[in-house]
Formats: structure tokens, sequence, C-alpha cells
């Protein structure tokens, strides 16, 4: 990830940039940061959480998915989850024009080429700034790390079983659906 510009910008001064300069990459404490990481297998494993959370919304229509939504999460920190959730109570009127603010119920990471240091103040941030639980899913490892705002940290392998009862009531999904055709 490499960082492209030298002079720290707001989120505002960020989201004011042409498209093609902001349209891959996140703002980290008001530095840009290359975010075009895309590969199979971290595409595959995103569109199957899309899947997976699909089907739960359609029958417990409580809120909706995002697919790679920025979200404003500080005056100088604006990022985007692989994948994301609202609850309805939170989702904006339809014609807003701005980032989304604070951090989505819950975000969804896939590891692509992030280095450890870089996840894990991502998912703090994301934690820190509202969301209620952050899945983050190792392709290659074929596990699941969980991290929920109450502290609450649970590694989950092929054979588990993936639960929010606080945030998506009866939601229950075996491990290896985030994982299905890799």
């Amino acid at each position: 990830m490499g960082v492209t510009t030298s002079a720290l910008l707001t989120v505002e001064q960020f989201a004011d940039l042409p498209q093609e300069e902001n349209r891959r990459n996140e703002l980290v404490h008001g530095e840009i940061v290359d975010r075009s990481d895309a590969s199979y297998l971290r595409d595959r494993v995103k569109s199957n959480a899309i899947k997976i959370l699909t089907r739960y919304t359609l029958q417990n229509p409580i809120g909706e998915i995002f697919s790679e939504t920025m979200y404003k999460l500080s005056p100088t920190d604006a990022r985007t989850p692989d994948v994301s959730f609202l609850l309805n109570a939170r989702l904006p009127p339809p014609d807003l024009n701005e980032l989304l603010e604070p951090a989505p119920e819950l975000a969804v990471e896939v590891l692509s080429s992030e280095t450890a240091a870089f996840l894990e103040q991502k998912i703090k941030l994301y934690l820190a700034t509202g969301s209620h639980v952050v899945w983050v899913a190792y392709p290659l490892e074929r596990t699941l790390w969980i991290h929920r705002a109450t502290g609450e940290h649970l590694h989950l392998r092929e054979g588990q079983y993936v639960e929010e009862p606080a945030l998506l009531p009866g939601f229950r999904v075996a491990v290896t659906q985030f994982f299905d055709g890799i």
C-alpha cells in the first residue's frame, strides 16, 4: 500500500478530488492510501459475504448491505470496508451526496495485501467509531476473525458458525460458506 500524497488532507478535501484520484483509495490520518489490491480470492470471498448477508436481509429486512462504500470515520479518516451493513434506522436519505458517517454497524474486510498493523488499525477505528462488529476473512487459511465492540475476539474455522445475535437476530452461517468456490 503506497501513499500517493505528501500534504495531509481532510475528508472533505479528499472527497472533492476528481473521482479518478480517489476511486480506489482511502484517507488514513490525512494521507491517501492506495487500495488497488483486488484479487480473485478477495473478490470471491467478498461476493460470498454479500450473498450471505443478502439472503439474511431478504428474510429479515432490518438493514442494507453495501459493497465498497466509503465512510467518514474522523476528520482525517475515510475508510471503505469491502462489505458493510447499516440498520434501516441509519440509512441516509436517497439524495445524500456525502460520505456516510460514522462507521457501519458491520464491516467486513477480506485480507489481501494489508500489513497486520494496517489491518489492526482499521479494525480499531471501525469499532471506535460505531461498528458493532468487524469480520475479517482470511481466504488462504479459510478462517474468520470476529472483532466485537464489546472487546470479544473470536477465531472461527471451518466446521464452525458465525452468529451475530445482538445485531442480526437468527443469523447463523457456516464459516465454509464464506469460502465457497476457493
